[in-house]
């Protein structure tokens, strides 16, 4: 949510999120969140946490094959936004979010879901699953209902968004 912040304050643009961890501007992926868990003998586990942000690119610098799919804040809102300027936003925005209660993050999260309600496929595993996207559970878990009225809750998959 910290990111999507950023990004509206820096651009005036309106991120919309895809489940379960990136960013989208214009139907096209902006951010992503990337989480690797490493467990370890005798102690907690650790969580790894990084977010991509393309902020630079032009097109011709995406590979051929994303040009239709990923855009950059430099082309969705036709300004070059200094990398200090756009993590000094994204700090603002995560120490802001740090002290909120985490059932006002989840709304927030859930505001701006906007497949929700909608016809979603999600590819988990091998397995493509198209239903309606019922709802994202305090857990982030996806609620989809699948055309025979069974609902199956989703952790993780990648989802055929953007709207």
């Amino acid at each position: 949510m910290a990111a999507s912040d950023a990004i509206r304050a820096l651009t005036d643009l309106e991120p919309c999120l895809k489940w379960p961890n990136d960013l989208l501007l214009k139907n096209r992926k902006v951010a992503g969140i990337l989480v690797e868990t490493l467990t370890r003998p005798k102690q907690p586990p650790l969580a790894l946490l990084g977010l991509g942000l393309n902020l630079l690119q032009e097109l011709s610098d995406f590979p051929q094959e994303l040009r239709k799919s990923a855009i950059s804040l430099r082309q969705a809102s036709g300004r070059r936004i200094p990398r200090i300027q756009a993590l000094a936003a994204f700090l603002t925005y995560l120490d802001q979010r740090l002290h909120q209660a985490p059932g006002d993050i989840l709304a927030d999260w859930r505001a701006g879901f906007t497949p929700m309600g909608r016809n979603l496929t999600v590819r988990v595993g091998g397995e493509n699953l198209c239903g309606i996207a019922e709802s994202i559970d305090a857990s982030g878990h996806l609620h989809l209902r699948l055309p025979n009225g069974e609902i199956r809750v989703l952790a993780s998959g990648e989802t055929n968004f953007p709207a």
